[in-house]
């Protein structure tokens, strides 16, 4: 394999021999010490291989011996160098594509962010900018470490981040936390309330004065937990203490329910009619290729960006977006009544299901469908168990005015 490398790097020649003494010329060439391999006898003499350079050598063999000597064919890496002497502008072309394609390596031209929900790529591509990190920007000025300190400090609910170079792509990875919890501050005094009117299911008390046992009816801004706890001696009030109320509340609480869908709607029948633009982008330029004319009253617009990558991550700051228009026209349908109950039915099922992905019990629901002048209504309510965990926070001082009799100096008792 080494020395078929060799050969095609130093070039060689495939050359038919014919005439009186084919076998002298051979035998001369081994006595110059010319190599010549692949010797096979044809029709009108031998076709052999040997070098390049030795080929130059044999004039003096061919002359000696009286025979003809024909090139077959040219094979090596000389002999492809030897096209571009006659066309030294696509030579010139090639080593100019090279040297632009090397200097567009050194640039980012595209970033990649995975694993964010919250916040759209858009968003984060933007603050990146405003962070003077961007597409178009030298990949020397990019620190990934120092990148990840940045996005980790002006998101609170991103856990984790690690960013990446490959070729011109900056790949960027997140992950967000499932819940913004706020950190509470323990320190502060307040009260549990109700944010639901219901039946108080079970309490467990941590911190706080409780207000409400288990079978309780709470309405919506009750206290159900109070943030003060009085000292009392022989049921005389001696001191108060306040605290940041903490406890497990869950109560039975119903939420009504209503949806409505017509018998007739609007659905989308699409012509045969499209039109379609292509545009090229490189960097901050762009060229219309084709520019439609767009006359329809109707359609959807369908837009494709195609990048150019020439390998995995070598991406170029140039893309063609297509855009195409396609027409439809609005013909009015009328849906049937099983149709329609299926419809509402499956609409129950994932109001349902979105209750119970906000941690709310369903215990029961009583959901009717009635049949009105132009459609179906699903009307009723659904009981669940869920917990209360409102804080309201309250000033000290203020409260303190409430028990201020409490701690009166009572001067007739004064020796």
């Amino acid at each position: 394999m080494l020395l078929e490398l060799w050969k095609y790097i130093r070039g060689y020649v495939i050359i038919n021999v014919s005439g009186f003494s084919p076998e002298r010329f051979m035998n001369l060439c081994a006595n110059k010490k010319i190599y010549i391999w692949n010797v096979r006898n044809v029709n009108n003499g031998f076709n052999l291989c040997m070098s390049a350079k030795a080929f130059k050598m044999i004039r003096p063999l061919v002359k000696k011996t009286g025979c003809k000597v024909k090139i077959y064919k040219k094979i090596g890496l000389p002999f492809r160098f030897l096209i571009f002497r006659k066309k030294k502008i696509f030579l010139f072309g090639i080593v100019i594509c090279i040297a632009i394609v090397f200097f567009l390596s050194l640039f980012i031209w595209k970033i990649d962010i995975e694993g964010n929900s919250k916040y759209t790529d858009q968003h984060l591509i933007k603050f990146l900018k405003t962070n003077a990190h961007y597409v178009g920007m030298w990949k020397k000025d990019v620190t990934c470490s120092d990148l990840e300190k940045i996005i980790l400090k002006n998101y609170n609910n991103i856990n984790w981040v690690t960013c990446e170079m490959i070729g011109t792509r900056l790949h960027i990875h997140v992950e967000e936390g499932r819940n913004n919890v706020e950190i509470e501050d323990l320190s502060k005094p307040c009260d549990i309330i109700s944010n639901k009117k219901g039946v108080v299911v079970s309490i467990v008390t941590r911190t706080g004065t409780p207000n409400v046992v288990k079978g309780d009816v709470v309405q919506e801004g009750d206290i159900l937990v109070q943030g003060t706890l009085e000292i009392k001696e022989l049921e005389e009030i001696k001191g108060i203490d306040f605290t940041h109320a903490d406890a497990d509340i869950f109560i039975k609480t119903i939420y009504e329910y209503s949806d409505k869908i017509d018998f007739k709607y609007l659905d989308k029948l699409y012509t045969n009619d499209k039109k379609e633009d292509k545009i090229i982008r490189f960097i901050n330029w762009k060229i219309n290729l084709f520019k439609a004319s767009i006359k329809y009253s109707n359609y959807d617009k369908i837009v494709t960006c195609n990048e150019i990558c020439l390998f995995d991550n070598f991406y170029l700051p140039i893309s063609i977006d297509t855009t195409i228009y396609k027409e439809y026209q609005t013909i009015e349908k009328t849906y049937t009544k099983e149709e329609v109950t299926r419809l509402l039915n499956k609409n129950v099922d994932y109001y349902l299901e979105e209750l119970e992905n906000c941690n709310k019990q369903v215990v029961s629901k009583d959901i009717n469908i009635n049949e009105s002048q132009d459609g179906l209504i699903a009307e009723g309510f659904v009981v669940v168990i869920e917990k209360v965990d409102e804080k309201k926070y309250f000033d000290e001082n203020e409260w303190r005015q409430e028990y201020e009799k409490y701690f009166r100096e009572d001067n007739s008792n004064t020796p």
